[in-house]
């Protein structure tokens, strides 16, 4: 499943806020190769969300709201990419779908949804946050396909 522009941005952010210091939006803005009006639009649902807090004035940005390890993939991913974007049937209701009952698509991809869900509940934040004390570089996150 492909994820959605906003929650793919959503997640950059939170991988260069994940290490608990402030960023201001101009840095972030460059480092992830975005405008930074788009930035800036990502970063107030995250803290509308509870995610991130902001700082306005000197020293301030964005900075994680909560632990990292306490920001489960799985609710980013419910915030913005709810299920009804990523069912693969278009039917709701087995009374629109004329051969629900001999259909395998349905339960195909709703046991794949299932285990992604399993898998995004196992991770946080903590989990692919960047260390910008460590050797990797802004320019080599940016170059990442994606």
């Amino acid at each position: 499943m492909k994820l959605n522009a906003v929650l793919h941005g959503a997640l950059r952010v939170l991988m260069l806020c994940g290490d608990g210091r402030v960023v201001r939006l101009a840095e972030l803005a460059g480092d992830l190769g975005f405008p930074k009006v788009t930035v800036s639009h990502t970063c107030n649902l995250l803290v509308h969300a509870g995610i991130l807090e902001s700082r306005r004035g000197t020293g301030g940005g964005y900075r994680l709201a909560r632990p990292p390890e306490d920001i489960r993939l799985l609710e980013l991913f419910d915030i913005f990419d709810p299920e009804d974007q990523t069912n693969a049937c278009g039917f709701r209701g087995s009374e629109e779908c004329r051969i629900c009952g001999v259909c395998r698509l349905r339960a195909a991809t709703a046991a794949a949804y299932a285990a992604m869900r399993a898998e995004l509940a196992d991770l946080t934040v903590a989990d692919f946050a960047l260390d910008h004390a460590s050797s990797v570089r802004p320019a080599a996150f940016r170059s990442a396909p994606g």
